[in-house]
């Protein structure tokens, strides 16, 4: 889903890796193995397979997206890895990964804003809570914040179906830039 071009390669977010191959500019075709860069989270019933990614403007990163494998986490499936349910930066000439922010369910379209450098994501709500709750939205995404899921939705707007498991959270909760409507499936986001 996700593809990026950096520092002499292309690399691909798969849904169970980011992977990357030699790369030129102009080259028509891939002809070496993929070469594994970090080990993404696959499993779950629902997963949001896709990974969207997008190389920082400075050139030494990578962001991957990673969605939630249920709709609130009822199950516990996603409390297990903290990889799901966020924005990974990736070091690629150290192979490594961390976690860049939490609690968006499924981010899926990311972009960079050119006045500020920030990074923005579309992110896909939780479903359940009705025909007009909780909102889609686009949002900046900032180092360490959390946005909510599966506790709380749109800032401190705690989830039913979580109630009183999770109050510190509810309150450090992250409200989004600018809703998109319930259930718009928001995919993508562009600065012209």
């Amino acid at each position: 889903f996700g593809v990026a071009t950096l520092g002499g390669h292309l690399y691909v977010a798969n849904t169970d890796a980011l992977v990357r191959f030699p790369y030129t500019a102009g080259q028509l075709a891939l002809t070496a193995a993929p070469e594994r860069v970090v080990e993404l989270p696959a499993g779950g019933y629902n997963n949001h397979w896709t990974r969207n990614l997008v190389a920082h403007p400075d050139g030494r990163r990578l962001y991957v997206s990673v969605g939630s494998a249920t709709n609130v986490d009822e199950e516990g499936i996603d409390a297990r890895d903290p990889r799901r349910a966020a924005v990974l930066e990736v070091d690629p000439a150290a192979r490594s990964a961390r976690v860049f922010a939490t609690g968006l369910r499924n981010p899926v379209g990311m972009g960079w804003e050119p006045e500020t450098g920030a990074l923005w994501a579309a992110v896909n709500e939780r479903d359940g809570l009705g025909d007009d709750l909780p909102p889609d939205y686009v949002t900046r995404v900032r180092d360490g914040a959390f946005y909510g899921w599966p506790y709380a939705y749109w800032g401190p707007h705690e989830d039913p179906r979580h109630a009183g498991r999770r109050p510190d959270l509810v309150r450090r909760a992250v409200a989004p830039d600018f809703a998109t409507g319930a259930h718009t499936a928001t995919l993508d986001l562009l600065f012209p």
